[in-house]
């Protein structure tokens, strides 16, 4: 072999190494699997240009974490909405959030509304305890939409964590970006939506708003509307689920993969 096809070859190698490096460092992580990938064109897009995408799909997610109550898009025309697809033991995901949770602290007052979409890879992550636990210890403080069923997850056709939706004020995406990195763009493109003019549409409709409930204390879910059936896993302040049945004073919920019950007694119940 030549010594020019030796360099050759070896620059190859480094180039290959190289790229291999880049997707690790700045890698997303696939649904199902651990495989890491570089950033696309259409993740790398300038704030001062972002191109309207299309209506964002609502929230459907029956449980929350971090808020009095069941968040929807339609219910947040004016706000710009920062939708953030996760799991709480993805890396990739915990890269992000001390990012994501910084945005929610600097322009919540400027009409910023973060949200949390957690989708579970790993059985444990189903868990609303761990995933509770999670957030705390990982210092997420804005919403986070519990969507064990994947509702929302497939709406919005997923399939990596994390992934970062801007939805502008008037509920359209208007920019996206998949895994890490990229954080000064993202930072610059919340402003520029932020900036921008809300005109209210007049004749937009709207759905009526959810039966939900709050817990007034900590408060066990059964697996059955009584005390006789087993305790499947608490409640607390600061959680918020649609009511989907009523039976003989219980409340029934979507808890994690499950059908809860809780008390009538404990809880408030608002919604049309």
């Amino acid at each position: 072999m030549s010594l020019m096809s030796s360099n050759l070859l070896l620059r190859a190698a480094a180039l290959a190494l190289t790229v291999v490096l880049v997707a690790v460092l700045t890698g997303v992580t696939f649904a199902g699997s651990s495989i890491k990938l570089g950033s696309t064109p259409s993740q790398t897009q300038p704030a001062s240009d972002l191109p309207n995408r299309g209506a964002a799909e609502e929230i459907r997610s029956r449980g929350w974490l971090n808020s009095d109550r069941p968040l929807r898009l339609q219910d947040l025309r004016g706000s710009v909405v920062l939708l953030e697809f996760w799991t709480f033991d993805c890396i990739n995901c915990i890269h992000t959030l001390p990012h994501v949770e910084g945005w929610h602290e600097t322009y919540a007052d400027q009409g910023l509304v973060t949200i949390g979409v957690h989708f579970p890879e790993f059985g444990y992550e189903h868990d609303v305890q761990n995933v509770r636990a999670a957030a705390e210890r990982l210092g997420v403080t804005y919403p986070i939409a519990l969507d064990n069923d994947g509702a929302t997850w497939d709406a919005y056709n997923q399939r990596y964590w994390p992934t970062i939706y801007l939805i502008d004020k008037q509920g359209n995406i208007r920019y996206l970006t998949i895994g890490e990195g990229r954080y000064d763009q993202t930072e610059a493109a919340i402003q520029a939506l932020l900036a921008e003019t809300y005109t209210p549409e007049s004749s937009a409709e709207t759905a009526d708003a959810p039966v939900y409930l709050t817990p007034d204390l900590v408060l066990n879910v059964r697996a059955g509307a009584g005390l006789d059936y087993d305790i499947i896993g608490a409640i607390q302040p600061g959680m918020a689920f649609v009511v989907e049945g009523e039976s003989a004073g219980w409340y029934q919920i979507t808890y994690g993969d499950h059908n809860g019950y809780v008390s009538a007694d404990y809880v408030t119940v608002q919604g049309s």
